[in-house]
């Protein structure tokens, strides 16, 4: 992620209307998600987003409030109180990481740490976020990979990068993944292939994001050759910048999603992939009570509320367990 994609402290109290030292409080307490670039903390867009819909409870009219009435989505269970939570074992000491990019991991450790079971992030693409979980720097990665050879989601890297490893896989929802173009999309783009047409410019994602990988596989599949492309070897690190790049005519294209080209003016998408997103969790003593939470979070309406909140997205399989070992 570059340094310019980030928000400051400033920068967010402006936003949420509130005053600095809460914004530095939020994120002490994990129920606004920050990173540490060199010794300042930083924000991303994405994440304040998260906390707005967070701390939703209907149509204000007007600004966000001076307090928020939420920290995270509220989660409903019929098991053990929090009092009750250390039976699944122990809460306190190093939090649960989640690796990945999706927006939804947010979701996910805001609702942790609303249960008093302590959670944070590393932001990366999906390739990274499994070896941070093989490497146990995380406990859990968030992912969306296609294989071509299976023509599925998720699994084969699971096997394949954390291999050995005991692991549960379940499903979070599914998405359009697709081209996304100039308004009008002057240049006739309606297929994988039309990528290869001469004059088109891409603006190519990093490698290890579900959306390269998706790319690479659909060329490995055509039998293309990835310098054919215009574009192909230059890459933005987060999707927000490969995008601008498409709205501001420095690009005729980039691979994404529905919800990031609903992010910028100028722009249409061209759906071309259903594709999964995945939760792949490490099962290890430490990580049971999670396990056990996660369950019943994925299957709170309030949670799937949230979620539906950020896109347009199938949660007819959220929390289906997809692989275990």
């Amino acid at each position: 992620m570059q340094t310019d994609d980030f928000l400051n402290a400033e920068d967010v109290a402006r936003y949420l209307n509130l005053g600095k030292n809460t914004v530095y409080q939020l994120a002490k307490t994990g129920k606004l998600a920050s990173y540490h670039v060199g010794r300042k903390l930083k924000f991303t867009l994405e994440d304040v987003e998260a906390y707005l819909v967070s701390t939703h409870h209907g149509a204000t009219g007007g600004k966000a409030p001076d307090k928020p009435r939420k920290t995270a989505p509220v989660v409903k269970t019929e098991g053990p109180s929090l009092a009750e939570a250390a039976s699944f074992g122990t809460l306190e000491g190093d939090p649960f990481v989640i690796a990945g990019g999706d927006i939804i991991a947010d979701l996910i450790a805001g609702a942790f740490n609303a249960l008093g079971m302590p959670a944070s992030r590393i932001v990366n693409g999906s390739y990274t976020a499994l070896v941070n979980l093989y490497a146990g720097e995380a406990d859990a990665a968030i992912v969306h990979l296609y294989d071509q050879k299976t023509n599925s989601y998720n699994i084969p890297y699971a096997l394949n990068l954390a291999p050995g490893s005991s692991v549960r896989i379940i499903r979070l929802y599914g998405r359009q993944q697709g081209l996304v173009v100039q308004e009008g999309n002057p240049k006739k783009l309606t297929t994988w292939g039309s990528l290869l047409k001469e004059g088109v410019h891409l603006s190519n994602r990093a490698k290890g994001s579900g959306a390269r990988v998706l790319l690479d596989e659909k060329l490995r599949a055509m039998e293309a050759r990835s310098e054919a492309i215009d574009g192909y070897d230059s890459h933005a690190n987060v999707a927000n910048a490969a995008l601008k790049r498409v709205a501001t005519g420095v690009a005729d294209v980039a691979v994404g999603t529905e919800r990031e080209a609903a992010r910028h003016d100028g722009l249409d998408f061209i759906p071309l992939q259903t594709e999964w997103v995945d939760i792949v969790v490490a099962k290890r003593p430490r990580t049971r009570p999670y396990l056990r939470r996660l369950t019943e979070v994925l299957v709170d309406e309030d949670f799937r509320i949230s979620t539906r909140a950020l896109a347009p997205c199938d949660l007819s399989k959220m929390g289906v367990i997809v692989y275990e070992s």
